[in-house]
């Protein structure tokens, strides 16, 4: 594998400008990305084909990865088609919802790392030059999911300590209240 570097650039060199996503088939596109894997048709690796449903922003990112598989320099040897499907069917929707617009992928370089590296993360590959430490950690800084998860659980910390406050409070107000009328 190559370093992480040539991954994210060829996301930032996407041409998005070029594509109508009304005329995508992505049962085509992945067809022909994972046909230098040696495997012909994506019916007999995928469990279901890709329907028509799929938004603009997921169409996208399809394409870009697409795209990242299919280079004939991105020195990826193996693919574990089971991954990919989880990672496609279950994870790609999730991913979109977090994003603004498919540009982002494009156009933010710290957007375009987090997919190669959710991708990479997916597929258990490490670029080249990085320990699975490394990868791991600067996947989980740039972790959109992760850091929309972070921010609810740090509101419901915050929910619950005002609660106790209030609480608290509300003991307070009833003791003095007790206290003046003995």
């Amino acid at each position: 594998m190559k370093e992480i570097r040539y991954y994210i650039k060829q996301v930032l060199n996407f041409p998005l400008t070029s594509i109508e996503l009304e005329s995508v088939n992505l049962n085509a596109i992945w067809n022909d990305a994972l046909q230098k894997y040696k495997e012909s048709y994506i019916y007999s690796r995928f469990d279901k084909p890709f329907s028509n449903t799929e938004t603009d922003k997921e169409k996208m990112i399809h394409l870009i990865l697409a795209m990242l598989l299919n280079d004939s320099e991105n020195e990826i040897n193996n693919i574990d088609f089971k991954a990919l499907e989880r990672f496609l069917f279950e994870f790609i929707p999730d991913l979109t919802n977090v994003i603004n617009s498919s540009s982002e992928w494009t156009t933010d370089q710290e957007r375009a790392e987090e997919l190669v590296r959710q991708l990479f993360s997916a597929l258990g590959l490490i670029p080249y030059g990085e320990t699975k430490e490394y990868f791991m950690d600067r996947l989980k800084s740039i972790d959109s999911l992760e850091r929309i998860r972070i921010l609810e659980e740090t509101k419901k910390a915050q929910e619950r300590a005002q609660e106790v406050l209030n609480k608290i409070r509300r003991e307070e107000e009833e003791a003095a209240s007790k206290y003046n009328r003995e």
